[in-house]
């Protein structure tokens, strides 16, 4: 079994959320190839690095992610900070030979990914980019039935998430809610990259965007006009000529983690939603029409937690599945890449691919206007 030593540079959600996919998959997860190794804890504040390595176990902490680089114990690294740090961390990670997994989104504008892309193509190291939604079983079913090409010709596709959290005025920001972040980068980079799997990218967007409120609160006290948008409306065009739209919102009220995708095609349709993880819906368009229906409708597929062999022992398959799961799939995913040499999806290419559309959208948000996204 080969040790894979792990050091995670951020401890705030998702620098835990990391941490807890790490310590789950030697349990979920039977005659691994690899083992896991916490290594390093690195935060900007030590005592928060302090606190983690108690809760999880890591074997040291620092508080500079830059000793990272010349430690030849480290073989791999979780990114999970935030946006506007990216480059700088990913840029110096990937010279100095480190595998990398990126929360995304890869970074705040395309240039900025570019660079990392032209970089990482002369480099030997895996990269993956984090986007854990795909890992679900359900939303792997989807692209299994794709590819089986039980859909047949994109006609039109829909994909929304959308939270509540910044409907209250009176709530003080994180840097999410600043220029870095946005709903855009944030959560619909979730939503584009599950329509994009499935139907590729699109050819012209145009992007409407709306900012609740002209000020809010900071945390450390006083207010702040440095906003970005609070929801989004990218209407999006195929290069076939279907139709595509994707919102993305935090000031849905009522609503909790709302992810969700309907695709419609000619031979067949598919629709998620992430307040049911544990079902895939499936419209085969080939059965033919009969007295009272036929066989005819919406298929709910029980996809649960049925991941293959070496996942799918514990918990058991047809339990409910959660939110983290997917996260802890992903992972492992890169993992079983890094240690058995095989590229890792979603890729880097990928990554820039979406921070192109992205870009192409609040350029469009700006100026009113359709954009073709320039890819690499």
């Amino acid at each position: 079994m080969k040790d894979i030593n792990i050091a995670v540079i951020g401890w705030g959600f998702m620098g835990r959320m990391h941490t807890y996919a790490l310590r789950a998959i030697p349990l979920m997860y039977r005659n691994l190839s690899f083992r896991p190794v916490l290594k390093c804890l690195c935060s900007a504040h030590l005592e928060n690095a302090l606190e983690g390595q108690k809760a999880a176990g890591f074997q040291d902490v620092t508080d500079d992610w830059k000793t990272l680089l010349n430690r030849s114990d480290v073989d791999a690294v979780s990114v999970c900070t935030p946006n506007a740090l990216h480059e700088e961390m990913v840029t110096a990670l990937i010279r100095a030979g480190k595998h990398l997994y990126i929360d995304k989104p890869l970074t705040t504008n395309y240039e900025s990914a570019l660079r990392i892309k032209q970089l990482a193509d002369r480099s030997n190291v895996r990269i993956q980019m984090v986007m854990n939604n795909r890992f679900l079983p359900a939303v792997i079913r989807a692209g299994e039935l794709k590819d089986a090409g039980a859909l047949g010709n994109i006609l039109s596709f829909s994909c929304r998430y959308l939270h509540s959290g910044s409907v209250d005025a009176n709530k003080p920001i994180g840097w999410k809610q600043g220029k870095q972040g946005g709903v855009i980068l944030d959560l619909a980079s979730h939503a584009l990259d599950l329509a994009f799997d499935i139907c590729g990218y699109p050819e012209s967007l145009s992007c409407a965007a709306n900012r609740l409120y002209k000020a809010r609160p900071l945390r450390g006290g006083g207010v702040t006009e440095e906003l970005s948008e609070d929801h989004a409306l990218i209407t999006m065009r195929l290069k076939n000529g279907a139709l595509g739209s994707c919102e993305a919102s935090k000031i849905a009220t009522g609503t909790n983690d709302e992810l969700s995708f309907e695709i419609y095609a000619d031979r067949g349709s598919l629709r998620f939603n992430l307040m049911e993880p544990g079902w895939l819906y499936y419209f085969d368009n080939t059965l033919p029409e009969a007295p009272y229906g036929g066989m005819r409708g919406f298929k709910q597929i029980e996809c649960m937690a049925r991941y293959p062999f070496p996942a799918g022992s514990f918990l058991p398959p047809k339990n409910a599945i959660g939110w983290d799961r997917g996260h802890i799939h992903c992972y492992y995913s890169f993992l079983d890449c890094v240690a058995n040499d095989k590229q890792p999806r979603p890729s880097l290419d990928e990554g820039v691919k979406l921070q192109a559309v992205m870009d192409a959208a609040l350029r469009s948000a700006e100026t009113g206007q359709w954009i073709k996204p320039v890819y690499p």
